[in-house]
């Protein structure tokens, strides 16, 4: 009986090595795209890059993050993203709905709840120029495009 044990136990042993050495391979979260898309790919999709997108999610992850459990959760990245997307290419919430596989009134809720968030950063990163530093803005602008009297710009 325990030569029969051992002999399964080598068996066992000799199926992990022979197990171990076969490489994997990464599998990849179709759903989201930081890990679906390359960074040239992503870049083209959503007009900004995977590092900023995951910058801005870490910003906004607590106001997206639902408290309510109902129905299909949508992740924080994926909700930002779907959005960006909305906003960078301009297309309808029902192809965005489609393209994510979820539905227009999720896009629709998406947007206001990610829009919202987005503008609670903004006096974290837009700022009018104080009167001593707006001189040196509207040498800097005409300097580098001749634009007279412009201390800002928004893109």
């Amino acid at each position: 009986m325990s030569l029969s044990r051992l002999a399964n136990f080598e068996y066992r042993r000799e199926r992990q090595r022979r197990v171990a050495v076969i490489p994997l391979r990464r599998l990849r979260d179709r759903q989201n795209p930081v890990e679906w898309f390359n960074a040239v790919e992503f870049k083209l999709r959503y007009h900004m890059y995977k590092d900023t997108a995951i910058f801005v999610t870490g910003l906004i992850q607590h106001e997206l993050s639902s408290p309510i459990r109902r129905g299909i959760h949508v992740p924080p990245v994926v909700q930002f993203l779907t959005v960006l997307r909305f906003y960078a290419t301009g297309c309808f919430q029902l192809d965005n709905a489609d393209l994510h596989t979820l539905s227009q009134p999720t896009i629709c809720n998406l947007v206001k709840r990610v829009s919202a968030s987005i503008a609670k950063l903004r006096r974290r990163f837009i700022r009018f120029p104080a009167e001593d530093e707006a001189d040196a803005v509207r040498r800097d602008f005409f300097g580098l495009a001749g634009f007279p009297g412009v201390i800002g710009s928004i893109d």
